[in-house]
């Protein structure tokens, strides 16, 4: 499976059900609206008009794809831990799609699965919060998470040798 198949099916159904029914109440509004001139005056619809048309379906469709885009929102900020009702919130009320932007750009990270017991770890744990295995590489002096590659600690400045690996 696709990596963009496994993040496609993080959207809820609802979403899908959402955007398919705005865009159903869209369309079918700006098609009244598209036919009443022609249709009351007994006339061609002129040219131009498909133009309109055509415009309006492209509207209706990135109106669906913002509705699926909070969807994943919600999905992924759940996947990883965050508070998923103040990031939708975000995403719809910040507007021209800066807060979906804004949530990509400061999401967490994805929690890592502990190699014994499978529980995640944030970020922020060395050790599983549920049995107490390494998940990630530890400072020797305070045990906070360092990341590879490091020589010394972030948090206490000790220096960090090769027995710090889990």
């Amino acid at each position: 499976m696709s990596r963009f198949r496994q993040e496609w099916d993080l959207i809820p159904g609802a979403a899908f059900v959402i955007a398919g029914l705005v865009y159903l109440a869209y369309f079918t509004l700006m098609g009244f609206i598209w036919l009443a001139g022609p249709i009351v005056e007994g006339e061609a619809i002129h040219p131009i008009l498909w133009v309109w048309f055509f415009v309006t379906a492209a509207a209706g469709l990135l109106m669906a794809l913002y509705i699926l885009l909070v969807g994943y929102v919600w999905a992924d900020a759940k996947r990883r831990g965050m508070n998923a009702v103040l990031w939708v919130l975000l995403a719809i009320f910040i507007p021209n799609a800066i807060g979906i932007i804004l949530y990509f750009i400061l999401r967490d990270p994805l929690p890592v699965p502990c190699p014994s017991c499978g529980k995640p770890a944030t970020k922020d744990q060395a050790f599983c919060a549920a049995c107490g295995t390494s998940v990630r590489r530890a400072c020797p002096s305070c045990r906070k998470p360092v990341q590879e590659g490091w020589t010394h600690c972030g948090g206490c400045g000790a220096a960090i040798g090769e027995t710090a690996a889990p």
